[in-house]
């Protein structure tokens, strides 16, 4: 009886992890207040884009963001296409088949959440945490073209976003950004695939152990 008990423990603690980490899921932020108080205790770093930056395929922000293009488009244009200007940062992304290119953001350490100011979204750009599958409009976010705009998961800290074209539209559209600010994960590390699976592992190997236990009474 003891032994199924057991038994019954460990299979409901491994799938209640496994959920767990399932369920992580990350929210929008226009809010910088809101946002603040979601960070909490956490570091936040601001980034305001005064260093002159005229834009390559990769580039590195200030605060030690790297931010990437990639795609079949992923050429650089100067400051046009992912570079740091008059105090702001401005990329394009482009839609379509044949002429894909997105923007990859890479922070520096895991973080919990990012904020910043966005101005004159004209298309529909979005962004989605890497791995997440949650996609969000930043204009539709906003509620128009100007405005704050973040993502926050103190569920499941990252370390990268993505900037996209509406899937299938075949257009380009352009991003300024200024006041970045990203709120540090102190302590914390994503529960990952291969995370997931070493749970499942340990919960596995308690079972077995349990069985020999019980052949051994029997």
């Amino acid at each position: 009886m003891k032994d199924t008990k057991s038994f019954t423990a460990g299979l409901l603690l491994v799938l209640g992890l496994t959920a767990g980490a399932a369920q992580a899921a990350p929210i929008a932020v226009t809010d910088l207040d809101a946002f603040n108080s979601a960070a909490g205790g956490a570091a936040v770093t601001l980034d305001t884009f005064d260093t002159t930056n005229f834009g390559e395929t990769s580039i590195t922000f200030e605060s030690g963001v790297v931010s990437r293009r990639v795609g079949v488009n992923s050429g650089f244009t100067p400051v046009i296409d992912n570079g740091i200007s008059a105090s702001r940062y401005r990329g394009t992304v482009h839609g379509g088949r044949f002429d894909l290119a997105d923007l990859v953001w890479t922070f520096p350490v895991p973080v919990v959440g990012f904020i910043a100011d966005f101005r004159n979204i004209l298309f529909p750009i979005e962004v989605t945490i890497s791995g997440s599958g949650e996609v969000f409009g930043i204009a539709d976010v906003m509620g128009g073209r100007n405005g704050l705009f973040g993502l926050f998961d103190d569920m499941a800290p990252f370390t990268e976003i993505r900037f996209s074209m509406l899937d299938g539209l075949p257009a380009s559209g352009s991003l300024f950004i200024d006041n970045l600010r990203f709120a540090a994960a102190p302590g914390a590390v994503a529960v990952s695939e291969p995370g997931t699976l070493a749970i499942l592992a340990v919960g596995l190997a308690g079972f077995a152990l349990v069985g020999r236990r019980r052949r051994k009474t029997n």
